[in-house]
Protein backbone atom coordinates (compact mmCIF):
# COMPACT_ATOMS: atom_id res chain seq x y z
CA UNK A 1 0.00 0.00 0.00
CA UNK A 2 1.07 3.40 -1.35
CA UNK A 3 1.88 6.03 1.35
CA UNK A 4 -0.47 8.66 -0.52
CA UNK A 5 -3.49 6.14 -0.20
CA UNK A 6 -6.59 7.19 2.06
CA UNK A 7 -6.28 6.24 4.82
CA UNK A 8 -10.89 5.16 4.60
CA UNK A 9 -9.39 3.09 1.89
CA UNK A 10 -6.76 0.87 3.52
CA UNK A 11 -9.29 0.22 6.01
CA UNK A 12 -11.41 -1.06 3.89
CA UNK A 13 -8.59 -3.32 2.18
CA UNK A 14 -7.70 -4.79 5.84
CA UNK A 15 -11.25 -5.41 6.16
CA UNK A 16 -12.05 -7.22 2.83
CA UNK A 17 -8.96 -9.58 3.11
CA UNK A 18 -8.95 -9.99 6.61
CA UNK A 19 -5.40 -8.50 6.99
CA UNK A 20 -3.63 -8.03 10.30
CA UNK A 21 -0.87 -6.21 8.83
CA UNK A 22 -0.65 -4.16 5.60
CA UNK A 23 3.14 -3.13 4.44
CA UNK A 24 3.21 0.23 2.98
CA UNK A 25 5.67 1.74 0.03
CA UNK A 26 6.76 5.27 -0.80
CA UNK A 27 6.73 6.42 -4.78
CA UNK A 28 9.77 3.82 -5.65
CA UNK A 29 8.31 0.77 -3.75
CA UNK A 30 10.38 1.14 -1.04
CA UNK A 31 9.12 -0.05 2.31
CA UNK A 32 8.59 2.47 4.62
CA UNK A 33 6.61 1.19 7.58
CA UNK A 34 3.82 -1.29 8.55
CA UNK A 35 0.43 -0.79 9.38
CA UNK A 36 -1.44 -2.86 11.58
CA UNK A 37 -4.39 -3.74 12.58
CA UNK A 38 -4.48 -1.88 15.72
CA UNK A 39 -3.98 0.98 13.60
CA UNK A 40 -6.89 0.92 11.51
CA UNK A 41 -9.52 -0.12 14.23
CA UNK A 42 -8.78 3.31 15.36
CA UNK A 43 -9.45 4.70 11.74
CA UNK A 44 -12.86 2.24 11.13
CA UNK A 45 -14.59 3.93 14.42
CA UNK A 46 -13.18 7.62 13.17
CA UNK A 47 -14.89 6.84 9.52
CA UNK A 48 -18.01 5.37 10.82
CA UNK A 49 -18.65 8.30 13.39
CA UNK A 50 -18.03 10.87 10.66
CA UNK A 51 -20.52 8.74 8.98
CA UNK A 52 -23.08 8.85 11.33
CA UNK A 53 -22.33 12.90 12.06
CA UNK A 54 -22.90 13.76 8.25
CA UNK A 55 -25.65 11.27 7.91
CA UNK A 56 -27.43 14.02 11.05
CA UNK A 57 -26.83 16.75 9.02
CA UNK A 58 -24.06 17.78 11.08
CA UNK A 59 -21.10 18.64 9.50
CA UNK A 60 -18.42 19.88 12.25
CA UNK A 61 -16.46 17.09 14.69
CA UNK A 62 -18.85 18.23 17.25
CA UNK A 63 -19.40 15.82 20.36
CA UNK A 64 -21.16 16.28 23.84
CA UNK A 65 -17.61 18.37 24.64
CA UNK A 66 -18.25 21.01 21.93
CA UNK A 67 -19.32 24.23 22.56
CA UNK A 68 -22.47 25.69 21.77
CA UNK A 69 -21.52 28.01 18.84
CA UNK A 70 -19.69 24.70 17.16
CA UNK A 71 -22.69 22.93 17.88
CA UNK A 72 -24.95 25.78 16.15
CA UNK A 73 -22.74 26.23 12.93
CA UNK A 74 -22.90 22.61 11.76
CA UNK A 75 -26.49 21.74 12.31
CA UNK A 76 -27.69 25.18 11.15
CA UNK A 77 -26.71 24.85 6.87
CA UNK A 78 -29.00 21.59 7.04
CA UNK A 79 -31.86 22.77 9.24
CA UNK A 80 -32.51 26.14 6.57
CA UNK A 81 -32.10 23.04 3.77
CA UNK A 82 -34.99 21.52 5.39
CA UNK A 83 -36.64 25.18 6.03
CA UNK A 84 -36.69 25.92 2.32
CA UNK A 85 -37.70 22.21 1.42
CA UNK A 86 -40.35 22.38 3.71
CA UNK A 87 -41.54 26.20 2.51
CA UNK A 88 -41.73 24.09 -1.59
CA UNK A 89 -43.96 21.40 0.02
CA UNK A 90 -46.19 24.55 1.40
CA UNK A 91 -46.56 26.38 -2.07
CA UNK A 92 -47.17 22.56 -3.84
CA UNK A 93 -50.03 22.71 -1.23
CA UNK A 94 -50.67 26.12 -1.86
CA UNK A 95 -51.33 25.21 -5.69
CA UNK A 96 -53.86 22.44 -4.63
CA UNK A 97 -55.88 24.42 -2.56
CA UNK A 98 -59.06 24.18 -4.26
CA UNK A 99 -58.72 20.14 -5.11
CA UNK A 100 -58.09 19.86 -0.90
CA UNK A 101 -61.26 21.78 -0.25
CA UNK A 102 -63.26 19.81 -2.12
CA UNK A 103 -62.27 16.48 -1.01
CA UNK A 104 -61.71 17.15 2.49
CA UNK A 105 -60.94 13.53 3.51
CA UNK A 106 -57.73 14.00 1.34
CA UNK A 107 -55.75 15.92 3.71
CA UNK A 108 -56.28 12.69 6.10
CA UNK A 109 -53.80 11.22 4.57
CA UNK A 110 -50.73 13.53 3.66
CA UNK A 111 -48.74 12.44 7.06
CA UNK A 112 -48.77 8.65 6.05
CA UNK A 113 -47.93 9.49 1.92
CA UNK A 114 -45.17 11.65 3.31
CA UNK A 115 -44.19 9.44 6.13
CA UNK A 116 -44.10 6.58 3.80
CA UNK A 117 -42.06 7.85 1.26
CA UNK A 118 -39.49 9.45 4.03
CA UNK A 119 -39.21 6.54 4.96
CA UNK A 120 -38.50 4.82 2.29
CA UNK A 121 -35.86 7.55 1.11
CA UNK A 122 -33.82 6.98 4.08
CA UNK A 123 -33.67 3.01 3.61
CA UNK A 124 -32.32 3.66 0.16
CA UNK A 125 -29.69 5.74 0.79
CA UNK A 126 -28.39 4.27 4.08
CA UNK A 127 -28.07 0.87 2.02
CA UNK A 128 -26.42 3.11 -0.23
CA UNK A 129 -24.08 5.40 1.55
CA UNK A 130 -22.98 2.33 4.05
CA UNK A 131 -21.93 0.58 0.37
CA UNK A 132 -19.70 3.43 -0.50
CA UNK A 133 -18.00 3.84 2.47
CA UNK A 134 -17.15 0.45 3.03
CA UNK A 135 -16.34 -0.41 -0.42
CA UNK A 136 -18.52 -3.03 -1.32
CA UNK A 137 -20.53 -1.30 -3.65
CA UNK A 138 -18.52 0.20 -6.62
CA UNK A 139 -20.00 2.92 -9.41
CA UNK A 140 -19.33 -0.22 -11.99
CA UNK A 141 -22.11 -2.24 -9.78
CA UNK A 142 -24.72 0.73 -9.77
CA UNK A 143 -27.36 -0.61 -12.17
CA UNK A 144 -27.59 -4.11 -10.42
CA UNK A 145 -28.04 -2.03 -6.73
CA UNK A 146 -30.51 0.55 -8.30
CA UNK A 147 -32.63 -2.43 -9.98
CA UNK A 148 -32.61 -4.51 -6.45
CA UNK A 149 -33.17 -1.11 -4.55
CA UNK A 150 -36.43 0.08 -7.11
CA UNK A 151 -38.04 -4.00 -7.36
CA UNK A 152 -38.16 -3.89 -3.16
CA UNK A 153 -39.88 -0.85 -3.30
CA UNK A 154 -42.11 -2.32 -5.87
CA UNK A 155 -42.88 -4.71 -3.72
CA UNK A 156 -43.01 -3.01 -0.76
CA UNK A 157 -45.19 -0.31 -2.29
CA UNK A 158 -47.36 -2.60 -3.65
CA UNK A 159 -48.31 -4.42 -0.18
CA UNK A 160 -48.66 -1.04 1.56
CA UNK A 161 -50.67 0.35 -0.98
CA UNK A 162 -52.90 -2.35 -0.98
CA UNK A 163 -53.45 -2.04 2.84
CA UNK A 164 -54.12 1.84 2.36
CA UNK A 165 -56.77 0.91 -0.15
CA UNK A 166 -58.73 -1.24 2.16
CA UNK A 167 -58.33 1.18 4.90
CA UNK A 168 -59.40 3.85 3.17
CA UNK A 169 -62.04 1.98 1.06
CA UNK A 170 -63.60 0.43 4.60
CA UNK A 171 -63.37 4.17 5.87
CA UNK A 172 -64.67 6.78 3.70
CA UNK A 173 -66.29 4.14 1.31
CA UNK A 174 -65.24 5.38 -2.09
CA UNK A 175 -63.45 2.95 -4.37
CA UNK A 176 -62.04 5.69 -6.75
CA UNK A 177 -60.67 7.74 -3.69
CA UNK A 178 -59.41 4.61 -2.19
CA UNK A 179 -57.59 3.77 -5.60
CA UNK A 180 -56.24 7.32 -5.86
CA UNK A 181 -54.60 7.33 -2.48
CA UNK A 182 -53.39 4.03 -2.92
CA UNK A 183 -51.63 4.29 -6.34
CA UNK A 184 -50.46 7.75 -5.28
CA UNK A 185 -48.57 5.61 -2.31
CA UNK A 186 -46.89 3.26 -4.32
CA UNK A 187 -45.79 5.96 -7.05
CA UNK A 188 -44.10 8.15 -3.71
CA UNK A 189 -42.36 5.43 -2.50
CA UNK A 190 -41.08 4.43 -6.24
CA UNK A 191 -39.96 7.60 -6.08
CA UNK A 192 -38.23 8.26 -2.83
CA UNK A 193 -36.31 4.95 -3.22
CA UNK A 194 -35.00 6.28 -6.68
CA UNK A 195 -34.24 9.39 -5.73
CA UNK A 196 -32.65 8.14 -2.10
CA UNK A 197 -30.58 5.59 -4.10
CA UNK A 198 -29.37 7.71 -7.43
CA UNK A 199 -28.48 11.20 -4.67
CA UNK A 200 -25.84 9.36 -3.01
CA UNK A 201 -24.26 7.93 -6.30
CA UNK A 202 -24.78 11.51 -7.79
CA UNK A 203 -22.07 13.02 -4.54
CA UNK A 204 -20.47 10.14 -4.81
CA UNK A 205 -19.42 10.80 -8.47
CA UNK A 206 -18.93 14.59 -7.82
CA UNK A 207 -15.88 13.87 -5.26
CA UNK A 208 -18.91 14.58 -2.39
CA UNK A 209 -18.86 13.01 0.56
CA UNK A 210 -22.40 10.89 0.14
CA UNK A 211 -23.47 11.13 3.68
CA UNK A 212 -24.49 14.51 3.29
CA UNK A 213 -27.47 13.18 0.70
CA UNK A 214 -29.02 11.74 3.57
CA UNK A 215 -31.48 13.03 6.59
CA UNK A 216 -32.57 16.78 5.11
CA UNK A 217 -32.24 16.86 1.90
CA UNK A 218 -33.71 13.20 1.26
CA UNK A 219 -36.85 14.29 3.59
CA UNK A 220 -37.46 17.86 2.27
CA UNK A 221 -36.90 16.79 -1.28
CA UNK A 222 -39.83 13.94 -0.87
CA UNK A 223 -41.98 16.25 0.91
CA UNK A 224 -42.49 18.58 -2.18
CA UNK A 225 -42.15 15.62 -4.58
CA UNK A 226 -44.61 13.23 -2.72
CA UNK A 227 -47.58 16.37 -2.41
CA UNK A 228 -47.04 16.95 -6.05
CA UNK A 229 -47.44 13.31 -6.85
CA UNK A 230 -50.76 13.13 -4.19
CA UNK A 231 -52.42 15.83 -5.12
CA UNK A 232 -51.31 15.58 -9.07
CA UNK A 233 -53.15 11.87 -9.14
CA UNK A 234 -55.98 13.46 -7.08
CA UNK A 235 -56.68 16.05 -9.51
CA UNK A 236 -56.36 13.61 -12.30
CA UNK A 237 -58.09 10.46 -11.52
CA UNK A 238 -60.35 11.61 -8.42
CA UNK A 239 -61.92 15.20 -9.39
Amino acid sequence: MRTDVDQEDVANVMRKYDLLTLPVVDDDNRPVGLITFDDIADVIHEEAQEDIQRMSGILDDTDSSSGIFDIFRGRLPWLLVGFAGELLAALVLSSFEAEISRVIAAAFFIPIIMAMGGNAGIQASSIVVRGLATGELAMSRTFRRLTRELTAALMNGMICSTLLFGVVYLWIGDVNFGLTVGLSLLVVIMNATLVGATVPLFLDRMKIDPALATGPFITTSNDALGLFIYLGFLTLIYL
